[in-house]
């Protein structure tokens, strides 16, 4: 019965919790309560998630941040222990977000949607038809007066 209902919403698990419906924060709920280990990773994915958004300054999430590796410590599990680590050789660059809230966020969004319709459209000979649907797939076909 858990590992059904595990296999089958385990997408929720990976939700922020502030975005789940109703319905869908009482099957995380029902989830939880399987595995202590489990509810305790999802609750420190959930730490991070509240770490990034509610950190005012750099000086404030540094502190916070080694609580959270603290916290991550007692959870005793390799992949948080990955996680851990690779989040301490990355800590600079990660934290530096809290001195200037910018991220290439967008860009990489549009280049995976560049890169996705690559892979649909691989034999596209016309270079005009293709490069206006990268723009439509961007949405910037406003830009261009091409809608």
């Amino acid at each position: 019965q858990a590992r059904k209902q595990l296999k089958r919403h385990h997408r929720l698990l990976e939700k922020r919790c502030d975005m789940l419906t109703t319905k869908e924060e009482a099957i995380v709920e029902a989830i939880l309560k399987y595995d202590e280990r489990l509810k305790s990773a999802y609750h420190w994915k959930e730490a991070f998630i509240d770490w990034y958004d509610l950190s005012a300054d750099a000086e404030q999430a540094k502190r916070t941040l080694d609580q959270w590796y603290q916290q991550g410590h007692r959870i005793c599990h390799d992949a948080v222990e990955s996680c851990i680590k690779t989040i301490q050789n990355w800590e600079t660059e990660v934290i530096n977000y809290h001195r200037l809230r910018f991220t290439n966020a967008v860009v990489e969004g549009r280049h995976n949607k560049i890169k996705a319709l690559q892979r649909r459209h691989y034999f596209t000979r016309n270079r005009n038809v293709y490069e206006n649907r990268i723009l439509v797939e961007c949405n910037w076909a406003y830009m261009d007066g091409i809608a």
